[in-house]
């Protein structure tokens, strides 16, 4: 170590305290990054590799980036999975001071930390959780950009992975144990949720979790926020601890914790948010096709947030739904108002994350200004709103604090034109805020006036016309004088520096005046620097009242988003309840697909699901008619009512639904041992283990991935245990013609068909659904639409053919019967005496004969 320079033996003490983080190590107007680190960061950022001389030790690899582009780069490596340490300068150098520089990692960026604008997405939470596995599994979950904190329990891993699908952690710490049982989750496998790192044993301790916990939420009764057992107790406590040792602060904006129960929501495995492309499309995984990017006409980040948590969890509580469908119901109708909402909230910024920012501390002078200009238009809100009737906009009105005494604080303090997001630049103060720092700032302009005065005496005294006086950091004020005046130059000038076409000077009096002028500026710069840190004492005293009004406007603005869509979309308010027994939508249509069509080209159907005698729909049709969208169509009708939101249809009445299952499409998961048809099988088993007589399921083509006479089985067995056992709303569509015998037999099964139109020896598909089953499949017209060679057509229409004839003499035999023509004809053949026919006549007959085959 001694072989070091002093530097390089503190930057290695501080890699040796974080062995497994990237350190960003500050020098200067650049973060470095030295030895292991550096030849990392060159590869996967693209920079540059160098090296620094170290002392005897000889030269580190080295490469750097510039501090004021470091968030481009932090979010490159924390998007790859690494972690950061941020290793800044405490202390200012100082001239010809051997002293080294004081620094310090100041905080660790990890994925599920990080608190840069930049980096995280607008609309989205950026939770990191915490699974403590002791029998049961036990979340705790945070966004530190917004100060929401969670603690959840799940009973099976099964259900531990549908949730933390539904949270989609950036980060997952756990204990020992857990690490071993996320082996098995299949998000894990599937590349849905990141891995989990285990942190150490002893955080996992309750002793420490009762002591971080009460010192963090200041009470020592955490039964108040709902939480049930010691065991939340401790997974709370171990989030906590980490947080604090990677961001190294106090995080007050962390001020309650909220219990989150699964009851009060719809159950949605993974297959159903994919199936039912909820947040992303299918496609090609973008926002872009999904539900979300339909509803989404929100005009903050707040309640851009807040809809998606609205369509990630869907209330099971049909009095919260009706709370909510009733704000909606009153913005949908109040036209000119609601367009009044629109234009103010667009004027409101984050205020959720800028309140974090308060109280992390990183809130910067340009960020104080955005507060102020959000607050300003919130009196103008409240004003427009005071009139509403329904108890959810109630509500929103209450929690929505005054902050004009606040806002006009900001106004007089911070000034528009100079304030940056660097606080260290100074000069963001307006004058004729504090008295004391007028005072320095005017000092500072009175000296700068000697300035001038004097360069304009010592032009006049000297003759040099072309005599400037200037400044830099390194050399301060100083006169320039160019070679060619050079003679000019009086000897009362000091040689402070020679350039290459110029000399600089200074005088004693210029000196005395540089002392004043940088005494003032450094007095005026304290100055501003304490009165900010006034002002973000005054801001964090806010933080409670900020935090409650921004979720409160996140709200609004969600609720705005449902109706604008609604009104723009022809949406009617649904009739949700637990006292129905029944989905029955007139007119309904699929939300996303109708919005990706022209007005009016989407073809709508009723659909009547209850639970007597129309419980399952057997759908037929051909391939493309439109099955599955029809049966996404229902199932996100239902979802839509349940997040409160009105729905394409022209009337729909919907029962309480605590479940929504999906079994539509697979694909191969070879690489994990599961063919198709094992995917689908595990799939169904899934359904019939936890769906219940509240439940809707959607199955599509269940039997397909294996033989016909084996999935045909298969598929009859699930219909007649869904029927006998679970008694659930069920939409299945297939190709098995045989099930819709199932009508009659099966209670509550009713047999549907997509209607096609022949033409032309050409199909058409009408998309309308109609009651009967369908007689063909029109595999061959399909694959004719789709472009595959006439000749391969005519060879599959004759192949199928034989086929069904084979078929027909196959149930000949059977039923020991044939069809009547050739009854007819064999009654001929044995009517005819052959004795009596000449040749021509029986050549005659035989001609008939074939004519009739």
């Amino acid at each position: 170590m001694e072989d070091y320079s002093p530097m390089m033996q503190h930057y290695i003490r501080v890699k040796e305290q974080h062995p497994d983080i990237i350190i960003f190590y500050r020098l200067g107007d650049f973060y470095e990054l030295f030895f292991e680190d550096a030849v990392l960061c060159s590869k996967v950022l693209d920079l540059t590799l160098t090296s620094k001389a170290c002392g005897k030790a000889g030269k580190a690899e080295m490469c750097g980036v510039p501090a004021k582009a470091c968030d481009i780069y932090l979010k490159k490596l924390i998007a790859m999975g690494y972690k950061v340490g941020i290793c800044e300068q405490l202390t200012e150098p100082t001239k010809n001071s051997k002293e080294i520089v004081e620094r310090d990692v100041i905080r660790i960026v990890t994925p599920g930390t990080i608190m840069e604008d930049e980096i995280l997405e607008e609309k989205k939470n950026n939770f990191i959780a915490c699974v403590y596995f002791n029998k049961e599994y036990y979340v705790a979950f945070s966004d530190i950009s917004t100060g929401e904190f969670y603690i959840t329990s799940e009973p099976t891993l099964q259900k531990l992975n549908d949730f933390l699908i539904m949270i989609s952690p950036s980060e997952i710490i756990c204990n020992s144990e857990m690490k071993l049982e996320s082996l098995n989750l299949n998000a894990i496998k599937l590349n849905n949720i990141p891995d989990f790192s285990d942190i150490e044993e002893k955080e996992f301790n309750l002793k420490n979790s009762e002591d971080i916990f009460y010192k963090q939420f200041n009470t020592n009764n955490y039964k108040i926020y709902e939480i049930n057992n010691k065991n939340e107790l401790i997974c709370v406590g171990a989030l906590l601890s980490y947080l604090f040792k990677t961001q190294k602060r106090n995080l007050t904006h962390l001020n309650k914790v909220k219990y989150y129960y699964s009851k009060d929501y719809m159950y949605l495995d993974v297959n159903t948010r994919r199936n039912l492309e909820l947040t992303a499309s299918g496609k090609d995984n973008k926002k872009k096709g999904s539900l979300l990017w339909l509803l989404d006409d929100t005009n903050t980040a707040m309640g851009g947030r807040t809809l998606r948590s609205f369509i990630e969890q869907p209330l099971h509580n049909d009095e919260k739904i009706n709370y909510r469908l009733n704000g909606v119901e009153e913005l949908f109708l109040n036209i000119s108002k609601r367009e009044n909402i629109i234009d103010i909230l667009k004027q409101i910024n984050d205020l959720e994350r800028m309140s974090s920012k308060i109280s992390y501390g990183s809130i910067t002078p340009r960020g104080c200004l955005t507060i102020k200009d959000s607050l300003k238009v919130i009196p103008q809100l409240k004003f427009i709103l005071k009139n509403f009737k329904s108890e959810i906009i109630n509500d929103i009105v209450n929690n929505i604090d005054d902050f004009e005494e606040l806002a006009n604080y900001l106004e007089q303090a911070i000034d528009g034109e100079t304030a940056t997001n660097d606080y260290k630049d100074g000069g963001f103060i307006k004058l004729g805020f504090d008295s004391v720092f007028d005072e320095y700032k005017n000092a500072k302009s009175q000296h700068k006036k000697w300035i001038t005065a004097l360069e304009q005496t010592e032009k006049e005294s000297t003759g040099i016309k072309n005599l400037k006086i200037e400044y830099n950091r390194v050399f301060g004020y100083y006169i320039e004088v160019t070679n060619s005046q050079k003679e000019l130059v009086p000897y009362r000038y000091i040689r402070k520096q020679t350039l290459t076409n110029a000399e600089r000077y200074y005088t004693e009096e210029l000196k005395e005046i540089e002392e004043k002028v940088l005494n003032a500026e450094e007095k005026a710069l304290k100055r501003e620097y304490e009165l900010f840190d006034n002002i973000k004492q005054i801001l964090n005293s806010h933080v409670p009242a900020l935090q409650k009004t921004a979720r409160s406007i996140g709200l609004l603005d969600a609720l705005v988003s449902l109706a604008t869509v609604a009104v723009k979309r022809d949406y009617v308010k649904p009739v949700i309840s637990k006292k129905l027994d029944k989905i029955e939508i007139v007119d309904g249509r699929h939300p996303v697909v109708e919005a990706l069509l022209n007005k009016g080209e989407f073809i709508s159907n009723d659909t009547i699901l209850d639970g007597n005698e129309n419980r399952t729909m057997i759908i037929t049709g051909p391939n493309m008619a439109g099955k599955s969208t029809y049966m996404r169509q229902v199932a996100l009708i239902t979802l839509m009512a349940h997040i409160g939101s009105f729905v394409p249809a022209r009337e729909a009445n919907i029962c309480l639904t605590d479940r929504i299952f999906t079994r539509i499409g697979a694909s191969d998961d070879l690489i994990y041992g599961q063919s198709t048809f094992m995917v689908e099988m595990t799939e169904v088993a899934n359904i019939l283990s936890n769906a219940t007589n509240e439940s809707l399921i959607l199955l599509d083509e269940v039997g397909r991935g294996t033989a016909t006479y084996d999935g045909l089985s298969i598929a009859w067995s699930v219909m007649d245990y869904l029927s006998k056992h679970i008694k659930a709303k069920t939409l299945f569509s297939t190709h098995y013609h045989e099930l819709t015998e199932l009508e009659g037999k099966l209670e509550g099964v009713k047999n549907y068909r997509i209607t096609v139109k022949e033409l032309n020896n050409s199909v058409i598909f009408l998309r309308k659904i109609a009651r009967g089953g369908a007689n063909r499949s029109f595999g061959i017209e399909v694959a004719r639409l789709a472009g595959l060679p006439q000749e391969l057509i005519e060879n599959s229409k004759s192949i199928l053919y034989s086929l069904e004839e084979k078929d027909a003499v196959k149930n000949m035999a059977a039923n020991n019967s044939l069809p009547p023509r050739s009854a007819e004809t064999i009654n001929m053949l044995k009517e005819l005496d052959l004795n009596k026919i000449s040749p021509l006549e029986a050549f005659s007959i035989l001609t008939n004969l074939k004519e009739r085959l």
